[in-house]
């Protein structure tokens, strides 16, 4: 490493990367993951049955983590800069289409740009800020991924006050706008850091691909990744509905899916103290487990005291895992390729985020409830924590 490359980590662009992904997530995430707010007022707008309704969040989030993955595994060892701007003239295209419109088919295809140019920004915020630090990789990480919390959290008032004022084009066409252009600036600023591009690299070939995906640590730790994310996905297209059916009223259901995301926050950056004494791997699996019997727990409530107790469990889980994984998995399998480890990982998580909710309708029409079906979910999570934590143990540990 080079006294250039020292210099560079841990350095005044290292935050300054920080703060606008931090912007960037509550941005992408909260106009990705919080369809459960706005879905009922796309489906009356454009007339849409709710199995289509349903249908576009499970576009979208199939493009965000399938397109979104490969992109980071081709644009690995080219420059991040034309890649990032590229993302961001696709964003703007996705909004204007939203605008113009008038069919299920092309809200499909807005939507499923809309979710690659947001995978794609996603996977390179969460591999290129852990290559910006060494001294404070965990705290930068931690900080990084309270975006992802803070856009569930002050997203949901944000497209209720737009709604109340307008019709969903004028919300998408604020929320969409401000996130192409955030992105554009982005293009600006982000890089690697100097020397990442060295001929230390091992290249992403054919080769490289096979050595990983015939690695058995390497396929459970992918295959427990997929699952662990299992809840989640519940709550980001089912959550209001689940508590709907419950007997909650539904703008206190929408209240509380965001403050699933506050507390989220908090939990983001006490999980980087917890990892530096416990363990990374430790504070992830402990935070999966609280989400998964969270999960299973979720039919039970019908009444706002309990619902708020799970809706803190459900931020402390989101907390622990979502700023830890990217490093965990970077670390074990990829300091040299981090864009590309990550890009294969968030390709494998595309399984869950495309079947996971449309099971869980066709598990409630089967047996009548979403009990076995939220039960299922949790015990998948669970499955999914331990195969994650086998995975990615260290080499000879």
């Amino acid at each position: 490493m080079t006294e250039v490359h020292d210099s560079a980590l841990d350095s005044l662009t290292s935050w300054l990367i920080v703060a606008l992904g931090v912007i960037l997530l509550v941005l992408i995430w909260g106009i990705v993951f919080t369809f459960t707010v706005y879905s009922q007022a796309l489906g009356s707008a454009f007339g849409l049955a709710s199995l289509r309704v349903s249908s576009i969040f499970s576009v979208t989030t199939a493009a965000f983590y399938v397109a979104g993955g490969a992109i980071g595994v081709v644009v690995a060892r080219v420059r991040l800069r034309p890649v990032v701007a590229a993302a961001g003239a696709v964003f703007a295209v996705a909004v204007g289409l939203v605008q113009i419109t008038a069919s299920y088919a092309g809200l499909v295809l807005a939507f499923g740009l809309l979710g690659t140019a947001g995978g794609a920004m996603f996977v390179v915020v969460i591999s290129l800020v852990p290559q910006w630090f060494e001294e404070y990789q965990g705290r930068a990480m931690g900080i990084t991924m309270t975006g992802n919390g803070l856009g569930v959290f002050v997203l949901p008032p944000v497209w209720v006050w737009l709604l109340d004022r307008t019709s969903i084009r004028g919300a998408f066409l604020v929320v969409g706008g401000a996130t192409a252009a955030v992105i554009l600036l982005a293009s600006l600023l982000y890089r690697r850091p100097p020397g990442r591009r060295g001929t230390n690299v091992s290249p992403v070939d054919a080769a490289w691909l096979r050595s990983n995906l015939t690695d058995p640590s390497f396929l459970a730790a992918l295959a427990g990744f997929a699952l662990i994310w299992s809840w989640y996905f519940v709550l980001s297209a089912d959550f209001v509905g689940i508590l709907t059916a419950n007997g909650i009223r539904r703008t206190l259901a929408a209240t509380a899916f965001g403050i699933v995301g506050g507390v989220s926050v908090a939990a983001r950056v006490a999980s980087g103290e917890f990892a530096d004494r416990i363990g990374m791997r430790v504070t992830l699996t402990a935070g999966v487990v609280l989400a998964a019997l969270g999960m299973a727990a979720l039919p039970l409530v019908t009444t706002p005291l309990p619902m708020y107790a799970l809706v803190v469990c459900f931020g402390v889980g989101l907390g622990a895992v979502a700023p830890l994984f990217s490093p965990i998995i970077i670390e074990r399998f990829g300091p040299a390729n981090a864009t590309a480890i990550v890009g294969i990982f968030t390709v494998a998580e595309a399984t869950t985020a495309f079947s996971i909710p449309i099971a869980l309708n066709v598990l409630r029409e089967f047996t009548g409830g979403y009990a076995p079906p939220l039960v299922l979910v949790g015990g998948l999570t669970l499955l999914g924590a331990a195969l994650f934590y086998r995975g990615t143990a260290p080499l000879g540990g």
